[in-house]
């Protein structure tokens, strides 16, 4: 990430030179943990709503938030509706702002231990059923012959489960055809392979060669915009919402929603879960037994319309 693309809205909370010298020194410690850019963003953006509670009440950004302040602190965020998970990332944010102005000597006393982080509620994640993906890659398949990127795109997403960022950041000379295989950089700057099937191949090859209208042999980028330059991750997310609006699927799933499914129906075909940590660039197995939960609901599918004495049909 670059410094130009520090929030203005959180530069001109304070508008103070120091400061963004300090914000400045700020994304050099991020950039130099290896954290997507991705990832930086979301740092400075969940800052914002911190700097404008020590606005508010007088209190100094350069300085750690002292004990007294925290609670009300935590409940000016909390009053403006965020969801757990968002709350829980802005105050890991702040955490790892205090921390860093520690570190480098900017202040001495670090309260930011007593900033606690609200307990995860386990939320399984939403997956597409198979006749869901089915319909959604047939809609795209009989409505985008202007677009052959969008079928290519669509069907390499759920074929290699790949993150957003992944996809948005894969270029020409990562793709190897004859292999079938993306040697993809994840989370951390990690290499990984992962390997698309024949569908996915052939939809590539064609959008290669026959989409003149947005691929250019100027850019190095596999998916490209019009202006023949990287198709950005919110793009992504944009060309699959409009397709599964027009599909009639849920709007409400996402391009995480394809890479849920395509572990999900994975475990359910019988592959190792193992196997499907390494596709998905898990560093943990923690990570990746989520989604046993999820198929144990196909498990139990299959043993209440199979067992004689399952529930479904034991008759009172």
């Amino acid at each position: 990430m670059k410094k130009n693309e520090i929030p203005i809205k959180l530069e001109n909370i304070f508008n103070d030179k120091k400061l963004k010298n300090i914000f400045n020194q700020y994304l050099d410690y991020l950039n130099s943990k290896s954290l997507s850019d991705n990832t930086i963003r979301n740092y400075f953006r969940d800052l914002i709503e911190y700097f404008e509670y020590l606005k508010q009440n007088n209190l100094s950004p350069l300085k750690s938030i002292e004990p007294r302040h925290i609670r009300k602190m935590l409940s000016y965020i909390i009053e403006k509706n965020f969801k757990r998970t968002s709350i829980s990332r802005k105050i890991t944010a702040i955490k790892s702002y205090i921390t860093f102005l520690e570190k480098f000597n900017f202040i001495k006393n670090n309260y930011s231990e007593l900033i606690s982080i609200p307990k995860k509620l386990k939320t399984l994640p939403k997956v597409m059923t198979k006749k869901e993906v089915n319909q959604l890659i047939e809609y795209v398949e009989n409505n985008s012959q202007k677009n052959l990127r969008d079928n290519a795109l669509i069907e390499l997403i759920y074929s290699t489960g790949l993150r957003v960022s992944e996809t948005s950041a894969i270029t020409i000379g990562q793709v190897n055809f004859d292999r079938s295989e993306i040697n993809v950089l994840g989370k951390g700057n990690k290499e990984r392979i992962v390997v698309f099937n024949k569908k996915s191949k052939e939809k590539l090859i064609n959008y290669l060669k026959n989409d003149n209208r947005v691929i250019s042999k100027r850019s190095e980028y596999l998916f490209q915009n019009r202006f023949h330059s990287q198709l950005s991750p919110r793009s992504i997310q944009r060309i699959l919402k409009k397709y599964l609006n027009f599909s009639g699927i849920n709007s409400k799933y996402s391009t995480h929603t394809l890479r849920h499914s395509f572990a999900t129906h994975l475990l359910e075909g019988g592959a190792d879960i193992k196997v499907i940590q390494q596709l998905l660039g898990h560093s943990s197995a923690e990570t990746t037994k989520i989604y046993t939960h999820v198929s144990s609901n196909t498990l139990k599918n299959i043993y209440n319309n199979a067992h004689p004495r399952s529930f479904s049909k034991i008759k009172n």
